[in-house]
């Protein structure tokens, strides 16, 4: 997980919180898939207005700062079928881990690093996917 250059994915799990790229070699990307379960979890029917209102404005801003999502198309359609491969073989389990598991073959499919705050879960696939955690601007640190 040391320094990467070029496109960065950024996983659902750090969009959720301001995070840094400090790297201007960086580009960071959004996939179509974690748009898709943040338009989830803001249009959850539980939610108070308040805080559906608060998470609709966090992907309105996601989506002007980022633009459109990476699509989950044949080349990450591709890239999921090895993955999953690769995670099956390893003895893991797919079942619940499908989104994230689309979000690593969309940066896969792309050549881009994923960035995600799963690391124990998504670090076994670094041999297919590069993996870095972002930093956060409150405290700078790197999440374990």
């Amino acid at each position: 997980m040391g320094q990467v250059t070029g496109l960065v994915v950024l996983d659902t799990s750090v969009l959720v919180e301001p995070i840094i790229i400090a790297d201007t070699n960086l580009r960071a990307a959004v996939s179509a898939v974690s748009y898709a379960e943040l338009e989830f979890g803001a249009s959850l029917p539980t939610l108070d207005p308040v805080e559906r209102a608060s998470r609709q404005q966090r992907l309105n801003q996601l989506r002007a700062k980022f633009g459109p999502g990476l699509p989950f198309d044949d080349a990450a359609a591709t890239s999921y079928g090895l993955i999953t491969r690769f995670v099956l073989e390893a003895g893991r389990q797919v079942r619940g881990r499908v989104p994230d598991l689309m979000i690593a073959a969309i940066a896969h499919a792309h050549g881009a690093a994923l960035m995600t705050l799963d690391l124990a879960d998504l670090v076994p696939l670094e041999p297919l996917v590069r993996i870095v955690a972002p930093q956060f601007p409150r405290s700078g640190q790197v999440p374990a």
